[in-house]
């Protein structure tokens, strides 16, 4: 299997782009691109807007054309869903509460009109935070190893009180696979682990016992508000049960893996 790999643009490089998919016509394509970073997505809400809406609009109105795509699976968030009660499922309200959540959920509800209109064959994934090795390094768990190891005081926004599940990257593409496979298209699936939800406070004062680091010493608290959500906790029983799918790789085991790689 030949692999071709090209860096370009969904902004700039839309003709390009286009140009590859005529040429290897791939009967699948997988979008994990986006703008991501909640907090500073309040800086320049239009370049989230751009990236994660109207590059979506543009690129999704050439693929509408193409009847050789037979799969379209994209990356959306459980950040649309704004703050959550535990256990939501997949055809809960929208509330998003930042810039970088609405342009996520409005590049989602284009997609989801393109289902209804053409039959476009979307399958949508909202997934727990992701995180493991070759993750930018700003990333909570990456960024609290690298702090930990050169001695930075690591800040926690909001006191580090924001509830999150943690699920790692290989079982996120092993679930995207079996959607890719058995799931129907039009429908939202989430993944994420069982009961798993842990505060960011918690998490980092994790990884300082498994690196053996004094937690009170490596944190700064700070009371901070910009529309950061107070829990997300995904329901994933439909991917469980009607895929077959389940997380393999518990979060300790994880973090060791990536403090080894770091």
């Amino acid at each position: 299997l030949a692999l071709n790999f090209s860096s370009l643009d969904l902004n700039r490089n839309l003709n390009l782009i286009l140009e590859i998919i005529d040429k290897e016509r791939p009967k699948i394509i997988a979008n994990f691109a986006a703008q991501g970073e909640v907090r500073t997505s309040w800086s320049s809400p239009s370049q989230w807007f751009t990236t994660n809406c109207l590059a979506i609009v543009k690129l999704t109105q050439e693929l509408i054309k193409r009847d050789f795509i037979e799969k379209y699976i994209t990356s959306s968030t459980p950040e649309v869903y704004g703050s959550t009660d535990k256990d939501i499922k997949e055809n809960n309200n929208f509330k998003p509460s930042t810039p970088y959540a609405a342009s996520k959920l409005a590049g989602d509800l284009h997609l989801m009109t393109l289902f209804h209109r053409y039959n476009f064959p979307v399958l949508f994934t909202r997934a727990a935070n992701i995180y493991g090795i070759h993750q930018q390094l700003y990333r909570i768990i990456p960024r609290t190893i690298i702090y930990l190891k050169k001695n930075i005081i690591l800040d926690l926004h909001g006191n580090g009180k924001s509830i999150r599940s943690f699920i790692h990257i290989r079982d996120v593409i092993d679930a995207k696979i079996k959607i890719l496979s058995k799931g129907i298209t039009g429908n939202v699936y989430h993944i994420s682990p069982k009961n798993s939800e842990i505060s960011i406070y918690n998490l980092v004062k994790l990884i300082c016992e498994i690196m053996k680091c004094d937690f009170e010493k490596a944190i700064n608290k700070i009371d901070e508000n910009y529309g950061q959500d107070s829990i997300y906790s995904l329901d994933s029983s439909k991917l469980r049960n009607e895929l077959n799918w389940c997380d393999k790789i518990s979060l300790e085991e994880g973090i060791i893996e990536t403090i080894n790689w770091i």
